[in-house]
């Protein structure tokens, strides 16, 4: 496919916009939190449970803190936590899966095993075991920062693993073949030959798992043991919403469409890459 139909395909991919304007929106939402007119932390007794209201958009919780500021500062964790754990899980699993893929050997079969240990843990028992038995120097970092090295322990599996095959695949083609004929070295046909033919399906794979990051850490917040109070939480704030759901319904509707946003936003900018990447999915 040449530039010019890519670019078209780019435009014209309706998974693809509906992602990007998804998190766009988030972003938005996030970016304005400073500028809302009501603090998320403010305690106001004298309108608890106040439902939505044009002083309060999205309604006040028990303590008669504005949730729409609490969401908006939400936004700001979970959206951070996503990115920080798709980097840092491409941070891990690229070099890995490069060195394993290409070299082979002992290399591969080291990292073989690692992939196999962390890939057969539940990624959220995963994440709970680490969380509890962290040295103080984690405990130490703030809460996104922690959360999200955490995640990236079981997020650079599918990276790893990707890249791992594509390199055994590659490394016997004409491709390093003809780069090898002309001279180059080991690092240069890793760089500029290899690597750039095997990343593209893996923004794919980081967009996937940004999703399921932005789960993962609501769960751990509901639970208690993500980002801590007093910092607003997606998860948290469905955990305070349990006890208010008969006389607040708006506490946990509004977090809980807030979080299906961000996830529907991230899964079909990840479908919409996969299919920029391979046209032919979309006909099959």
């Amino acid at each position: 496919m040449d530039n010019s139909n890519r670019r078209r395909s780019f435009l014209h991919n309706r998974s693809l916009r509906a992602g990007l304007l998804a998190l766009i929106l988030l972003s938005l939402f996030a970016a304005i939190a400073p500028a809302l007119s009501n603090d998320p932390y403010q305690v106001d007794l004298s309108v608890t449970l106040e439902p939505p209201s044009s002083s309060h958009l999205l309604g006040t919780d028990a303590l008669g803190r504005d949730v729409a500021a609490r969401i908006a500062y939400g936004a700001r964790v979970s959206l951070g936590v996503a990115l920080m754990t798709a980097l840092l899980s491409l941070l891990i699993g690229a070099p890995l899966g490069v060195a394993a893929g290409y070299r082979g050997g002992w290399i591969d079969a080291i990292v073989s095993r690692c992939i196999e240990s962390v890939a057969c843990i539940p990624t959220l028992l995963l994440a709970i075991s680490l969380l509890a038995v962290s040295p103080a120097s984690l405990r130490q970092l703030p809460d996104v920062l922690r959360v999200a090295i955490v995640l990236a322990f079981g997020g650079w599996i599918p990276v790893a693993r990707y890249l791992r095959g594509e390199f055994m695949r590659l490394r016997s083609s004409a491709l390093v073949e003809s780069a090898r004929a002309s001279g180059a070295g080991e690092w240069r046909i890793v760089v500029h030959h290899l690597l750039p033919a095997a990343m593209a399906p893996i923004w794919v794979t980081a967009a996937f798992a940004a999703a399921a990051a932005i789960m993962v850490e609501a769960v751990l917040s509901f639970l208690g043991l993500g980002v801590q109070p007093p910092q607003p939480t997606w998860g948290g704030l469905l955990s305070e919403a349990r006890e208010q759901i008969n006389s607040g319904w708006w506490l946990a509707l509004t977090p809980g469409l807030a979080l299906f946003l961000s996830v529907w936003g991230f899964n079909q900018l990840g479908e919409g890459l996969r299919q920029w990447q391979d046209p032919r999915s979309t006909r099959r």
